[in-house]
Parts: structure tokens; C-alpha cells; sequence
């Protein structure tokens, strides 16, 4: 150990400013250069002498203990290298060698490629094949149909035609744009134009006659005709869109009808109108199947409603307000009713952007509102919402709303009519509202919306199965809720298990005598073509897939509850041309029947036994609605409610349609009969129903008569062109975007 120094600096040292050593008597420096060492100030600060210090014996050991754990920590980490690296190649091997058995897989897949193979990869499961097309919509436009469309099933039925049959045939072209089929074309029944001949100039200036043309044809037709139109739309649409509230419409209604103020204003006036016309629009529509002349048992003074609602639709002010959006949700149930596919997706996707820029889609608390504006601001979001996504899948576009940009919550299960109300009344317990049905439409759209994100988007089409067995409990819960909550549901339910109960005995079914409401029996068919979404996504799987399986069960139950359910409403034609109903589910669910026939070599599971012998009278149901349809139509044209030249293109489709499901039957049903160990095989598959059976299907004898060359005209001329849809589900995931899958040939 060297000497320990004072920190004390003599005066010579700190006079030259150089370093001393401190040592007593006299310091290095002053010996070396023999001057007098003396110290005249003493420090008065504790300091350190600097210098070099030698580390202890206890921090020479501690820092070899960690110099020790430092070399058994690296040893360890080195050692789990060694493992991992091991590891790596191990499963690199496996990857490549499952790469291997996938490509042999889709070298000798029937439907899906590797969905068929076993010994895919456990991980991710099979994938969602989808597809996507062009038909021919309004005018003969090109149409994009996605997979919701049902063109993709229809094309894997298609195929497993081929393949039981050993056919080279193709579907007609008819069958993959039936959902776009325009069935209704009211002729214009006015005998003049109530509308003002504008110029080019006056049509943009909003002066004080602008809207005295209609305001003078609603007070030639009296408060009491415009009161009649508004109680029917609160009784057939009013459960299902309750956008309307009667406080603030009468007054805006007693001021058109005195001329006061509010034709001042043409910024309220124009919704408000538009809003009386949809509605007597609405009314007409439906009524229209009823009397010859449209509207006419209604309104003295019938006018064209396309006209007059297209002339007020343009001259609609750019200031969005709701009562703008309550006319455009009426006018988009009108173009419903009607089939105008693309007028109605354009006025969907302003009535989407108009009720974004009012606020609707974000929390009331946001806001300082009323408790009735709140309420009314929510419902119209929520209608705005269901009728986004009932276009998403009667198109099969995309959504224009997602569920992760709103935060509104739900309606309040209350009635009330008053706008400005401060204070919302709740029902007691077992009181039923006229806005509950509204709440669960709302609660089912959402599993739609969830349905169509996880399901039918272009690139997320991994983790199918564990996706469908998700949504399947969702609409499982919603089920149980609405058939408790609304008796209705519960009703057309009973009718629908009554009538396959008894589908085959000679003895009538005993129904129930109440006949099921509109929004019920429509809400209960919107659920099962929830099920059918949720689960035909699983028929692109290989069919030795268990999900598979299971899923075309499941389609098949929905598909037989649709067709019963289409009965029951045979005298509600408006149903069929309700978002996202329609032609094309009554053929997709008959055409799912026959493609559960198609497939003998599957195992199945013991609720498909119940399935089997109701086939024959469930496809001739299918049968007899389509034809009734055409004949209907027929109908109308005879009588001078429709123009000849507008739906003959739906009534020639319609009766191709039926014939040809007709045509499937029969093949179906005569190969089954051909395999059957029988001395007298069955070759006509209607001897097996019911005596009476085929006088409750009108049109079905038709059918039946048609010779084979009537059935449909020839297939070649407008067929899929010859991409399989093998090609198709083998592609990789970036190629479902390429043009290569829109293989129309105008």
C-alpha cells in the first residue's frame, strides 16, 4: 500500500499551478528544487486526494463471482441455441414435406384441393373459396355478384351435377342473376304531368312556386288519403323501420295543406314532400297486386310515382337534415318493392354518407340533444345500417359500414310519437312495443355484419370452421330470444314444424288459425338465411371435411324452413322483393336439396334421415311458388297493371326457372329410383305425394306437362365460360382479385 497523501497544496505549488503532492515536511516538488516548503493557508474543505486507488480484496471477489455467473449464463444460452437451431430444421423438414403433400392434394382434389386431403395442415384448416362475377342487371348493364349472391354455389352445384350425372352440361345463364330479376314495372297511370316544366335555369332556383305543384296535388287528395298512407306504413313497415313519427308529420302535413310557412322554407319543404309521395309510392306498390290500376283504388288522381319521386329526389337540398334522411329511407323501401337494383344502391350509399355526416353513427352522449330527437337520431341510424347490409348481401358488395366506426347504441324498446318529447315511457314487463321487432332486425343485421367481415371478405378467408361454429352460436342465442320475445316468430315457427310434420301423411296438417304478421314471418326468414350465409361458405371445403358435413345439413334444415316459410307467404308477394329476399332464394334453397341428393358417399349424421323423404314435396313447393309468380305476373299484364314489354323478360325467366328446377327433380329422383332394388322403380317422383298435394301448388301441373324441349332454350349461348371451379379454388389468395374471375363475355 503506498503512503496515504494530505490533500493540503504548499504556497510555492499553488503560486506555479502545478501539482502537489502534499507530503510533510516538504512537499516533492520543493525537495527536488531544495526551496522552502511552507504552507500559509490552511484548506478548509474536506476533500480526496486524487490519484490511483487499489480495489479492495471484497470487490476482487464479488467481481469474479460476476465474471463466473456471466460465463454459466452464456454456456446456458449457448446450449438453448444449439436446441432451437435443432428445433428449426426439424420443423423446416415438416414444412416442406406438408408442402409436398399439398401440392399432390390439389393435383386430385374433387371440389377444394387441399381441404381434401387429411393430412393438411391442422393449423389453419381449410380455406373459404369465394368468387366473384358480371351479369346483366337493369338495362342489360354488367352487375358485379359476389359470393352472398349465391353464384358460387350455384357453380359448385353445378359441377357436382356433372360429376353425378357425367355430364358436360352447363346451368343456364339465367340462374346466376336471378337476385337482380325485375319483376316489377308499374306503368305510369297519370293522365297528366303534375310536375312543372323546368328549364335548365329555373330547375337550380328554389323560388317561392317550386313545390306548388305537389303541395297543390296533396291538397286536391285530402289530409285523409295522406293520413291513410301514413297508418299503413306504421302497420306493414313501421316494426321493421320505424323512421317516422306521427307528432311532427301531421304538423308538417297541416301546414301544406293551409299553405303556411313552411312552403317559405323549400330547404323542409322538399323532404317533407318527398316524403308524403314515397309514401303513397309504398302504398301503391303494394296494392298494386290487388287492383289494375295501381294506386288508383287509393288516390283519386293516380300520378307516375317514378317520375314525381325522381324529380324530388334531384331537387333535394345539399344541407342534409333528417328529415331528408327519413324521406331517402322511404324512398329506398319504395325502389325495394319495386327492383330498381341500381337506383337503389345509389340512393343507399347517399342515405349511408347523409346519416354519417349528421353524427348518427357516433353516441348520443356525444351530443345535446332531446331525449326524442336522441331516440329518433338512433333509429335511423340503425335502419340506415340494415338496409346497408341487406344490399351488401343481395349484391354481394362490400360494406360501406363497419361496425368498429360506430359507437350508437341501441334504440330504446319505447313507443312514442312526439319529436321534441322530454321524457320516454317504458313498457312493462310482458308488454310488447311496436318498435321490438325493429331491435331484434337491428341485433340480426350485427351477425350479419360480423358474418359478411369474417366470411366473405377478399383475403381473411383462413379459420373457417372455428368462424362458423362462432357466428352458429350467435344466431342460435338470437333465435331463442326473438321466438320468446315476439309470439309472431314463435308462430310461423309452429307453422313451418306442423307442415313438415305432416308433409307426407294423407291427412291434413292442423295449423294454427292465427296466420303469422308481416314482420315476423319476414324477420324469421331473414334468420334462417342468416344460417344459410353462416354455413354455405363450408361447402367450398373438400366433402370429406367434417364441417363440411355438417354445414350442408345445416343449409339443407335452412333451405327447407325458406321454402315452407315462401309458402306460407304466398300471399304476401311483397316478401319476395324485400332486401335481401327474393326469386333466387326460393331456387337456391329447391337447388340446395337436390345438391345434399347428389353426394351418396357422404356419412351423415342422424338428423339428415328426417330430411330424406321430404324431398319430392318440398322441390315441387319450390316449383309451384315460381310458377305462381309467373302466372301472377302473367296476371298483371293481362289486366293493364303492368307493361307487357317490362317483365316478360321476368316471366320467361321465372318459368325457365321452374322447369329446369322441375328438370334436376326428376333426373335426381329417377337415378335414386334406378339404384334402388325395387320391381317397380318409381319414374314419377310426384306419384310418391300426397293426393290433394298437387292442387295446393297452382302452376305445378304446368311443370309436370312441359315436354323436354320446353324446358329450357339452348345452353350453350349463354353459359359460364370454361374456368372450373377447381381452377378457381386452387388459385392463391392475391389472384381472387385478378380479372381473370369476372369471365363475362357480353
Amino acid at each position: 500500500m503506498t503512503e496515504r497523501r494530505s490533500a493540503q497544496v504548499c504556497d510555492r505549488c499553488r503560486i506555479k499551478r502545478i501539482k502537489c503532492d502534499g507530503r510533510q515536511p516538504r512537499c516533492g516538488k520543493c525537495e527536488r528544487a531544495g526551496s522552502e516548503c511552507s504552507v500559509s493557508v490552511r484548506l478548509r474543505r474536506r476533500t480526496t486526494p486524487r490519484g490511483y486507488v487499489e480495489p479492495t480484496d471484497e470487490v476482487i471477489q464479488q467481481l469474479q463471482q460476476e465474471l463466473e455467473a456471466a460465463r454459466n449464463q452464456l454456456q446456458r444460452a449457448f446450449a438453448r441455441e444449439r436446441e432451437l437451431s435443432a428445433t428449426v430444421a426439424s420443423r423446416n423438414q415438416e414444412i416442406e414435406h406438408l408442402r409436398e403433400l399439398n401440392g399432390t392434394s390439389r393435383d386430385t382434389s374433387g371440389l377444394s384441393g387441399q381441404a381434401n386431403d387429411p393430412t393438411s395442415v391442422p393449423a389453419t384448416g381449410p380455406v373459404v373459396g369465394h368468387l366473384g362475377r358480371l351479369v346483366l342487371g337493369d338495362d342489360n348493364a354488367e352487375f358485379f355478384a359476389g359470393s352472398t349472391t349465391g353464384v358460387h354455389f350455384v357453380l359448385s352445384a353445378q359441377q357436382q351435377y356433372q360429376v353425378a350425372f357425367s355430364s358436360r352440361e352447363h346451368f343456364p345463364e339465367c340462374m346466376f342473376r336471378l337476385h337482380v330479376l325485375q319483376p316489377t314495372h308499374l306503368r305510369g297511370t297519370s293522365s297528366g304531368n303534375i310536375i312543372p316544366d323546368r328549364t335548365s335555369d329555373a330547375a337550380t332556383d328554389f323560388g317561392s312556386n317550386s313545390c306548388e305543384a305537389e303541395c297543390s296535388h296533396i291538397r286536391k287528395l285530402g289530409a285523409n288519403v295522406i293520413r291513410g298512407a301514413f297508418e299503413k306504413y306504421i302497420q306493414n313497415w313501421g316494426s321493421l323501420y320505424p323512421v317516422l313519427l306521427a307528432k311532427q308529420f301531421f304538423e308538417n302535413l297541416e301546414e301544406i295543406m293551409t299553405g303556411s310557412s313552411l312552403l317559405l322554407d323549400q330547404y323542409r319543404a322538399v323532404p317533407f314532400i318527398f316524403q308524403v309521395y314515397a309514401l303513397m309510392a309504398l302504398d301503391s306498390a303494394k296494392s298494386s297486386r290487388d287492383s289494375s290500376l295501381g294506386s288508383a283504388s287509393l288516390c283519386p288522381n293516380p300520378v307516375d310515382d317514378n317520375a314525381v319521386l325522381s324529380s324530388l329526389y334531384g331537387r333535394m337540398p345539399c344541407r342534409g337534415d333528417l328529415n331528408s334522411l327519413q324521406g331517402l329511407i322511404l324512398y329506398l323501401l319504395y325502389l325495394q318493392t319495386t327492383s330498381q337494383h341500381s337506383l337503389a344502391i345509389r340512393v343507399c350509399g347517399t342515405a349511408v354518407r347523409l346519416a354519417q355526416s349528421l353524427g348518427l353513427h357516433r353516441h348520443s352522449r356525444r351530443f345535446k340533444h332531446s331525449p326524442g330527437e336522441a331516440e329518433l337520431r338512433k333509429r335511423l341510424w340503425w335502419a340506415v345500417f340494415a338496409l346497408d347490409i341487406h344490399a351488401c348481401i343481395l349484391y354481394g358488395l362490400p360494406r360501406t359500414i363497419q361496425l368498429a366506426d360506430t359507437d350508437t347504441d341501441l334504440p330504446i324498446n319505447t313507443d312514442y310519437d312526439d319529436l321534441c318529447c322530454d321524457q320516454l315511457s317504458y313498457p312493462l314487463p310482458g308488454e310488447t312495443t311496436n318498435v321490438e321487432p325493429f331491435l331484434h332486425h337491428v341485433l340480426l343485421t350485427q351477425i350479419l355484419s360480423r358474418c359478411l367481415e369474417q366470411m366473405y371478405t377478399t383475403t381473411n378467408r383462413r379459420g373457417g370452421v372455428a368462424k362458423i361454429h362462432r357466428l352458429q352460436r350467435e344466431i342460435e342465442v338470437w333465435k331463442q330470444n326473438v321466438q320468446s320475445d315476439l309470439p309472431g316468430v314463435a308462430l310461423v315457427k309452429q307453422r313451418i314444424q306442423t307442415k313438415l310434420d305432416n308433409i307426407n301423411n294423407n291427412n291434413s296438417a292442423i295449423l294454427p288459425a292465427q296466420h303469422p304478421d308481416f314482420s315476423s314471418l319476414w324477420l324469421f326468414m331473414l334468420g334462417e338465411l342468416a344460417v344459410m350465409l353462416i354455413h354455405r361458405p363450408a361447402l367450398t371445403f373438400g366433402p370429406r371435411e367434417p364441417q363440411f358435413v355438417d354445414s350442408l345439413q345445416s343449409c339443407v334444415e335452412a333451405a327447407t324452413h325458406l321454402i315452407s316459410a315462401f309458402d306460407i307467404a304466398r300471399e304476401e308477394y311483397l316478401i319476395t322483393r324485400l332486401w335481401p329476399l327474393g326469386y333466387h332464394l326460393i331456387f337456391q334453397s329447391g337447388l340446395t336439396l337436390l345438391y345434399d341428393r347428389w353426394f351418396q358417399d357422404l356419412t351423415r349424421p342422424p338428423r339428415a334421415v328426417t330430411n330424406v323423404p321430404n324431398l319430392a314435396p318440398l322441390i315441387c313447393l319450390g316449383i309451384g311458388l315460381l310458377s305462381k309468380h309467373a302466372t301472377i305476373l302473367d296476371e298483371r299484364v293481362e289486366l293493364g297493371a303492368t307493361d307487357a314489354s317490362s317483365v316478360a323478360d321476368a316471366i320467361r325467366t321465372l318459368q325457365q326457372i321452374a322447369s329446369y328446377l322441375h328438370r334436376l327433380f326428376m333426373q335426381t329422383v329417377d337415378k335414386e329410383s334406378l339404384s334402388l332394388d325395387h320391381n317397380q322403380p318409381i319414374h314419377n317422383p310426384t306419384e310418391a305425394l300426397n293426393p290433394g298435394f298437387d292442387s295446393t301448388i297452382p302452376g305445378l301441373g304446368a311443370v309436370q306437362s312441359m315436354e323436354p324441349s320446353m324446358d329450357v332454350p339452348e345452353y350453350a349461348t349463354s353459359m359460364w365460360p370454361p374456368l372450373s371451379i377447381d381452377e378457381i379454388n386452387q388459385m392463391e389468395l392475391f389472384e381472387f382479385t385478378d380479372s381473370l374471375l369476372i369471365p363475362w363475355d357480353s
